[in-house]
């Protein structure tokens, strides 16, 4: 009786202590990979208000750093902060977030970026549907996109605008030589 207690507190023991065992047992970590895209925060919604970014300095955007469970982003103009902890394989808890404190372009971006960070600590569930990334909780949602895949009509004109402005100087600067050249030659007779 007492050899087969022995056997198996050893057999229990050693089945504790096996990796496999003990990381399938207690294994809280997350299905979703945080850290294959830079996020474009799409929109979000804080009690039942919809708010979506328009025209700010820059994209808002978010960046899961998941080997130091800190998260760091920016909101249009101002940058942001948290550290998470995954809960179970689908729920994420934000803690101790924070953020830049710099005069923004408009009070449109201000009240943007104010509401997003207002109920920003707290449990999320995290939802993956197509390539989108849903952060939920009762009161915020926050709807993310990859930053690299989604673009924007006003994202792609400027874009576009861009592109005509850099031929255009290209065009300038080649007109500007050979008008340089030219006059080096007439100095020159």
């Amino acid at each position: 009786m007492r050899k087969t207690f022995l056997f198996f507190q050893a057999l229990l023991f050693s089945l504790v202590l096996s990796g496999c065992f003990f990381a399938n047992i207690f294994d809280f970590g997350p299905k979703i990979d945080l850290n294959k895209n830079q996020w474009k925060i799409i929109s979000f919604t804080l009690d039942g208000t919809l708010y979506k970014p328009k025209d700010f300095e820059e994209i808002p955007s978010m960046r899961f750093d998941t080997k130091e469970l800190k998260l760091y982003g920016n909101t249009g103009c101002n940058t942001f902060f948290a550290s998470y902890v995954w809960l179970d394989d689908k729920k994420l808890e934000m803690r101790g977030s924070g953020m830049t404190r710099k005069m923004c372009q408009s009070e449109e971006l201000m009240k943007f970026e104010q509401k997003l960070m207002e109920d920003f600590d707290g449990e999320f569930e995290v939802i993956e549907k197509d390539q989108k990334l849903i952060l939920k909780k009762e009161s915020l949602e926050i709807n993310l996109a990859p930053l690299d895949v989604l673009q924007t009509k006003s994202e792609q004109k400027i874009s576009n605008q861009s592109t005509i402005n850099n031929h255009q100087l290209r065009e300038k600067s080649t007109i500007d030589s050979q008008s340089n050249n030219e006059n080096i030659h007439a100095n020159n007779l």
